[in-house]
């Protein structure tokens, strides 16, 4: 049984009208309807869709360290995060070391399940002790959770969708799924394999998943 996490909120979101208003110049129309023309296009590459880059959404994302590696991949965003190193270093100097308890909850609260026992984090404790970076990163387990603010236009996020929706790595399900559910317009994005285009939601979804 593995145990991954994956949390995305979304922030905020803008562009909708506006990309609206340019698809009406682009067709001669007014924008008002310009909505079932925008669902008919979005789908479609070639430039047909390039109004999607008008549309932008800001993710507030935790998820672990070895995927961030593969959402660093899609260059057409960016990405804000908290510093790892100080981050780490300043929790660390708050717990007692010696404290198997505490060290677990600290453990709880900062990697994946499995990731990280109370023997490895001493481990990491003493390089951080040291300030030795390299020993810092070269110690630090994929499964470290990391929290950035991803922000993206509704083009980025459809190619991220239809390149990882199949992905084998759980954690890209997860991000679609949420995101889907979050975002104002989700008919303009691909849906999941065997799922309808899911409606607008206003609840934030955090989900630490169990998966056999």
């Amino acid at each position: 049984m593995a145990e991954f996490v994956m949390r995305v909120e979304k922030v905020e979101e803008a562009g909708y009208e506006a990309a609206l208003r340019g698809l009406a110049h682009n067709k001669k129309q007014i924008p008002e309807q310009m909505a079932p023309v925008a669902e008919r296009l979005a789908d479609k590459d070639g430039g047909h869709n390039k109004f999607l880059e008008s549309i932008v959404v800001w993710l507030d994302v935790q998820g672990p360290r070895y995927w961030w590696q593969e959402a660093d991949t899609f260059r057409l965003s960016t990405k804000q995060s908290e510093s790892t190193m100080h981050t780490l270093k300043k929790e660390l100097s708050q717990i007692d070391i010696e404290d198997d308890n505490a060290i677990r909850q600290f453990i709880k609260e900062n990697f994946e399940s499995g990731s990280c026992s109370v023997e490895h984090l001493r481990y990491l404790y003493e390089a951080f002790q040291v300030d030795d970076l390299v020993e810092i990163k070269k110690r630090l387990p994929e499964g470290f959770l990391q929290r950035r603010l991803w922000c993206m236009s509704y083009r980025t996020l459809r190619n991220i969708i239809l390149q990882r929706r199949s992905h084998r790595l759980p954690h890209w399900r997860s991000f679609t799924e949420q995101v889907l559910s979050q975002v104002n317009h989700p008919e303009l994005l691909p849906s999941l394999p065997g799922d309808k285009v899911l409606q607008a939601s206003e609840t934030t979804i955090q989900i630490n998943h169990s998966m056999s």
